[in-house]
């Protein structure tokens, strides 16, 4: 194959007329700012630079995803149509890989997704439309305001008072629950409507109301784990390191502490918040999260970053100071508050992948690739909870239809129940496994089973 001078500017009409030159993958890595964007889609590189301020998803996207193999998150968000339009902007054939590959869409895999198009197109409904969820969203920001507000306004001089501040701090911490499964998720999959100002905002309340990063929070949840579910080392939502303080995994190396995991690890989970907060800062300055380069910040990115840790840290703690409460119940409504938004969030997230019932997908050892088609991956490794439970549905963020989520992610909460029957029937029409609990408490139940099966000590290990 032809080759070419990286060094000079390059673009799409260029190469239109002679043989497409080879990127190597090490080329492909360094062209992941706002100014050089390039991605992979196919084994194909485009360069869209040019074309990022005038993408529907958002300029944001794209540098995320510049420098990267983007084939399966670009396919689980476009149709033919976008990838006739990304054609304009080839420039070379992928020489060389940095992550596994999937094998091309199954019989099940086109049906489900033709299916659920026609379903949208008869019906005449916008899949990304949702009323529900912009009242939704007002209401859960008029919860947090409000309780904000009400918490440091509450007086500590009695019994009572106190059992109302702390009770206040509880519902604190649940409201943002509430708004991290609702508008940091949405908008974070561009769930909700056309508006890329609106998940903008809705994105960066995660960095100021609860002290996420909403940059971090893209690479692990949309780059890492939604196309590589359950793959160990791949999705940085289930990352079994050696020597962790929890073993969810068979290539985990056992150690006897695991035996008790089943006990101790749901309570861990109260430092969901603080670890998460800690590690943000910990990748940005190492430039990675998982297997994931994290693309040098844009001016915007790193005020948003800093900015939110020192918004969140100061209203939730300075300003109380300075408003003249005690150190000690400042700091005991803080824990309460997280401790409750940490816990919540673990175990929502838990229940629907890290749980008995699911696959967990291994590499090809000899050419280190996913021998499982994507759409299937995504329903074998998902457990569903609680169908037709508008309360189950409210509260966890719709993530109870989480294995319908991960196949059509940029559709709305409200939407997803719709698609429901569909993806079962065409499941069981192609042998593909489905998996649906009764409710959210047995849904967890299959985390707490998981991590007690594998705290017992692998066969041939224990005498």
């Amino acid at each position: 194959m032809a080759t070419v001078d990286f060094s000079a500017e390059v673009t799409a009409p260029a190469f239109q007329q002679r043989t497409l030159p080879s990127i190597p993958v090490e080329v492909l890595r360094e062209a992941n700012t706002v100014d050089r964007a390039w991605v992979a889609v196919n084994d194909q590189v485009y360069d869209v630079t040019k074309f990022a301020e005038r993408h529907p998803g958002g300029a944001d996207i794209i540098g995320y995803a510049a420098g990267k193999d983007m084939t399966i998150a670009f396919h689980s968000y476009h149709t033919a149509k976008q990838h006739a339009i990304l054609q304009k902007y080839l420039i070379g054939t992928l020489v060389g890989r940095d992550a596994p590959r999937f094998p091309p869409p199954d019989s099940f895999s086109i049906a489900v997704r033709a299916r659920a198009a026609e379903y949208f197109k008869s019906h005449n409904i916008d899949p990304k439309q949702s009323t529900a969820s912009h009242l939704r969203y007002a209401g859960t920001i008029l919860a947090i305001v409000s309780l904000y507000i009400w918490q440091w306004q509450v007086s500590i001089s009695s019994f009572n008072g106190l059992c109302l501040f702390y009770g206040v701090a509880l519902l604190y911490g649940f409201s943002l629950t509430q708004y991290a499964l609702s508008c940091v998720h949405d908008a974070s999959h561009a769930a909700v409507g056309h508006s890329t100002k609106l998940w903008s905002v809705l994105m960066a309340g995660h960095d100021l109301l609860n002290g996420c990063s909403s940059l971090l929070w893209t690479y692990q949840h949309i780059l890492s784990h939604h196309i590589f579910t359950n793959v160990p080392e791949y999705d940085t939502d289930v990352e079994a390191t050696q020597g962790g303080y929890r073993r969810i995994v068979e290539v985990q190396e056992y150690m006897e502490s695991y035996k008790l995991q089943y006990i101790y690890a749901p309570i861990m989970y109260v430092l969901l918040g603080m670890a998460v907060r800690t590690y943000d800062v910990a990748r940005v300055i190492a430039g990675a999260r998982g297997h994931l380069t994290v693309n040098p910040l844009t001016m915007y990115q790193t005020s948003l970053f800093w900015g939110g840790k020192v918004f969140f840290f100061f209203t939730r703690i300075g300003l109380p100071l300075i408003m003249g409460y005690p150190i000690q119940h400042v700091l005991g409504a803080f824990f309460v508050s997280d401790f409750i938004f940490s816990v919540y969030l673990a175990l929502i997230f838990q229940a629907t992948h890290v749980v008995e019932a699911v696959t967990w997908p291994n590499l090809d050892p000899t050419t280190g690739d996913i021998d499982m088609d994507w759409s299937r991956l995504q329903v074998e490794t998902a457990q569903e909870y609680g169908h037709n439970r508008a309360l189950t549905t409210f509260f966890s963020g719709a993530l109870n239809y989480q294995a319908v989520h991960h196949l059509f992610p940029n559709v709305a909460q409200e939407n997803l129940a719709r698609l429901s029957p569909i993806v079962a029937q065409t499941a069981k029409e192609f042998g593909v496994r489905y998996t649906v609990t009764d409710g959210m408490w047995s849904a967890i139940g299959g985390h707490i089973g998981l991590l007690k099966m594998m705290g017992e000590p692998p066969h041939g290990l224990d005498g």
